[in-house]
């Protein structure tokens, strides 16, 4: 599915948030915002996942308005990781998964066969398919996020709006939620606080400052040393992981 923005703006409290951003995610595509805190990433993923209505342009998936869906149809087009999960004390892993599913039934429609089976396999592809029964309050940060994860994927969208998903975990959860992510081949569009993780693992990156755009393109093409020393105001080193070969920023304060 293509995601396109166009010409997005968004206030909350009557106070400009982001201005103008075009972006698009073509098919397949890892898209990765990042930018200083308060550039405005969580806000514009809002506008996405239909928390927040833009006050200005257009969001569109494969060239429908996001915005004029009914909200179980945009539920079928796009799913959504946030940064905290719902609290789901008192449920179980295959219960919270199968909130996935309310947007394929009617409502107050009963479970179907199609229903249990699309949870299995989301939990099934997250690893955490030997949980179903257990309790969510059993589970570490990163087993709980894998969860949330499955409960996006139940959803069979084949958009995945992800915001800052490795907020909270630990390195080897963090990396382990990205490989997954990406894996998935759906279009993805995310936001990230990590330079290092959105040049490993996003095709593209889109840099926001202060609500607006400031670089979009391939990660070595946009995220060089000076460009990171003039948005987010740290020293950079850019070059290939010594581990992975993959595209690897290390940065240090200026002092």
């Amino acid at each position: 599915m293509r995601l396109d923005l166009a010409g997005v703006s968004a206030r909350i409290d009557a106070r400009p948030i982001v201005s103008e951003v075009d972006l698009t995610a073509e098919p397949g595509e890892f898209v990765a915002l990042v930018g200083p805190n308060g550039s405005g990433k969580s806000t514009l993923l809002r506008t996405v996942y239909r928390s927040l209505r833009p006050s200005g342009g257009v969001v569109r998936l494969d060239g429908a308005d996001l915005w004029e869906m009914r909200p179980r149809q945009a539920a079928r087009h796009r799913a959504v990781l946030p940064q905290h999960g719902q609290a789901a004390d008192g449920f179980s892993v295959a219960e919270v998964v199968a909130v996935g599913r309310h947007s394929h039934r009617k409502p107050l429609g009963r479970e179907t066969a199609a229903d249990r089976e699309a949870v299995t396999t989301a939990l099934r592809r997250v690893g955490m398919d030997w949980a179903a029964d257990r309790l969510m309050t059993t589970l570490s940060g990163g087993e709980r996020q894998r969860v949330f994860l499955a409960r996006a994927l139940a959803q069979e969208a084949p958009l995945l709006v992800l915001d800052e998903p490795t907020n909270h975990l630990d390195v080897g959860s963090q990396l382990l939620l990205l490989d997954l992510v990406r894996s998935l081949g759906l279009t993805l569009l995310a936001a990230l606080h990590d330079l290092d993780q959105a040049a490993a693992y996003a095709d593209r990156v889109v840099v926001l400052d202060q609500g607006r755009v400031v670089g979009h393109g391939p990660p070595l093409d946009v995220l060089t040393p000076a460009f990171i020393e003039e948005v987010f105001g740290v020293r950079a080193h850019v070059g290939p992981h010594p581990l992975t070969g993959r595209p690897h920023i290390a940065v240090a304060s200026l002092r």
